[in-house]
């Protein structure tokens, strides 16, 4: 028997990601992390405890599936990063065409985006698992980022990648805050907003 393409292969396996992944953030928003447990996820997701752990380390990384179109656009958009231009603003454009795909909650991306960031507000151990997930991903685009580029050296190409990310994460708890509690925030204008800040605190501060 010749075997599985791998692109078949891949594709099953997002799709048990993404659907072992909504069983468990439905199960966290509805009982909360401490009380919901493995077996319990994979009995409502149709497998088995071990292959629960096939695909995910630890429950609260269940949560937390990235959005497999998205991610590829991400992707091809960071190996069309150009060395004749300043890196900084090249990653800011980055996230605001992933934070426009968001539409504010209402795209499938956004929505799953909006639902963990709030359920992380009273889940410091989801918090957790997102910032080790964050870990894991600012290694490798640092590395893509030294390799790319050339001329980057491991600090300046850290400190790029993580002053990027430290304003989208500043912007997605501002949305998923304000949400929380009844109001509306416009998630790509908070972002530049919070960008500016970055960039000139004091005349950011005065606008």
């Amino acid at each position: 028997m010749s075997e599985e393409p791998v692109s078949l292969r891949d594709r099953r396996r997002a799709q048990t990601e993404r659907e072992v992944g909504e069983v468990a953030l439905a199960l966290f928003e509805a009982h909360g992390i401490d009380a919901t447990t493995v077996d319990e996820i994979a009995r409502q997701a149709g497998i088995s405890p071990r292959t629960f752990f096939r695909y995910f380390p630890t429950k609260e990384r269940a949560a937390l599936v990235p959005h497999r179109d998205l991610e590829d656009r991400v992707a091809a958009m960071v190996d069309a990063l150009s060395p004749d231009r300043p890196v900084l603003p090249q990653l800011e454009e980055i996230w605001v065409e992933v934070l426009t795909a968001f539409d504010d909650g209402r795209s499938e991306a956004g929505e799953q985006v909006l639902r963990v960031r709030r359920l992380m507000r009273t889940e410091p151990s989801l918090r957790l698992a997102a910032a080790s997930l964050d870990e894991e991903r600012t290694l490798v685009l640092v590395a893509h980022l030294r390799d790319l580029l050339g001329d980057l050296d491991d600090l300046r190409a850290r400190v790029l990648v993580e002053t990027a990310a430290a304003a989208v994460r500043v912007a997605l708890d501002a949305w998923a805050e304000a949400v929380e509690t009844g109001g509306e925030v416009d998630l790509v204008a908070t972002y530049a907003r919070c960008r500016d800040l970055q960039h000139d605190p004091q005349r950011a501060a005065r606008t």
